[in-house]
C-alpha cells in the first residue's frame, strides 16, 4: 500500500463505490460526513453519460447524501468544457433525451452539410440503429468521433450487466477505421480537469472506485493513489488484477480506518 499520509483530496466513483442497486452502499453515507471532518477535498467522479449533473446530484441528495451540486464531475462537464471553445462548429449528438438538452444552443448540420463533430454517449433512450448509421455516415465523410466515456459495461439497478457506453463508440470507431476522443474515465484529460477543478496534484489526491479499468489503471495513468473497492464491479473480480490497485478494500465504509492509520 501507497503512503496516504500526503492526501489532500479523493475523488470518489459514485455506481459501484457510493450507491449499488439504486441504494447507498452500507456505510458510505457516513463516510462522506466523516471524510469532511478531516478537511478533505472532495469531488464525486462519474462516468454516468445518461443523466444530467443536475439530476444525479439531485438523486444523492435524496438518498441522504451530503454533497454539493459543483462537487459533480461527469463526461458531459468535460464534453461540454471542450464544445465551447468550438462554438462555430456544427456536432451530430447520439445522446439521451436528458443530457441532449444540455446541448440545445449548439449547432446541428441541416440538410447534406457533414458535421464537424459527431457525439456519441448513452442513447438507450431512444434506439435506433439508423441514428447509429447517420453517425457512421458523417464519420467516414470526415467528422471527429467524440465519445463521452470509454466503459464497455454497466450494472443497472437491478444488477444486471448492460453494454456501455464504450462498447458502441468502439464499435463506430472500427468501422469507421478512426481512434475516438474520449471524455470520461478512464482518459487522462478527465482526470487532469478534474484535478484543476479541486486544484490538488495527482500526488495528493486518491481515487477510489470499483472499475478496476476507469478507476484504477485511469487513476494509476494520471498518477493518482488508487483503491479497489469489493463492491458493484469490484465483486467480481479476481486476485490476479488486485497489483493494479495500491489498496483493495472491502467497501468505501473501510476507508476512514485507511486515511487514520496513515496519519498516524
Amino acid at each position: 500500500m501507497r503512503d496516504e499520509s500526503s492526501i489532500k483530496a479523493i475523488l470518489i466513483d459514485i455506481a459501484g463505490t457510493l450507491v449499488y442497486g439504486g441504494k447507498p452502499i452500507s456505510g458510505s453515507i457516513g463516510v462522506i460526513k466523516h471524510l469532511r471532518t478531516l478537511g478533505l477535498k472532495l469531488i464525486f467522479a462519474t462516468n454516468t453519460d445518461s443523466q444530467t449533473p443536475t439530476t444525479i446530484h439531485r438523486e444523492l441528495v435524496d438518498l441522504g447524501f451530503e454533497i454539493l451540486r459543483e462537487e459533480i464531475f461527469t463526461p458531459i462537464i468535460a464534453l461540454k468544457e471542450f464544445l465551447e471553445r468550438h462554438r462555430n462548429k456544427k456536432i451530430f449528438f447520439l445522446l439521451s433525451k436528458q443530457t441532449r438538452m444540455e446541448f440545445e444552443d449548439y449547432l446541428e448540420p441541416v440538410g447534406d452539410e457533414i458535421p464537424h463533430f459527431v457525439v456519441l454517449g448513452d442513447f438507450r433512450d431512444d434506439w435506433r440503429l439508423e441514428r447509429l448509421d447517420k453517425a457512421f455516415q458523417y464519420v467516414i465523410n470526415g467528422a471527429q468521433l467524440l465519445g463521452t466515456q470509454g466503459n464497455r459495461y454497466f450494472i443497472d439497478n437491478n444488477k444486471n450487466l448492460l453494454l456501455d457506453t464504450g462498447s458502441f463508440v468502439q464499435t463506430l470507431a472500427y468501422a469507421a477505421n478512426v481512434t475516438p476522443r474520449i471524455f470520461g474515465k478512464p482518459n487522462l484529460k478527465f482526470f487532469e480537469m478534474a484535478l484543476r477543478r479541486i486544484g490538488t496534484t495527482s500526488s495528493e489526491t486518491l481515487i477510489i472506485g470499483d472499475d478496476i479499468e476507469a478507476d484504477i489503471k485511469g487513476g494509476k495513468e494520471a498518477g493518482l493513489h488508487t483503491i479497489l473497492v469489493r463492491t458493484g464491479k469490484g465483486a467480481s473480480y479476481q486476485s490476479s488484477i488486485e497489483m493494479y490497485s495500491d489498496t483493495i478494500l472491502d467497501s468505501i465504509a473501510d476507508l476512514p480506518l485507511v486515511l487514520e492509520k496513515s496519519r498516524t
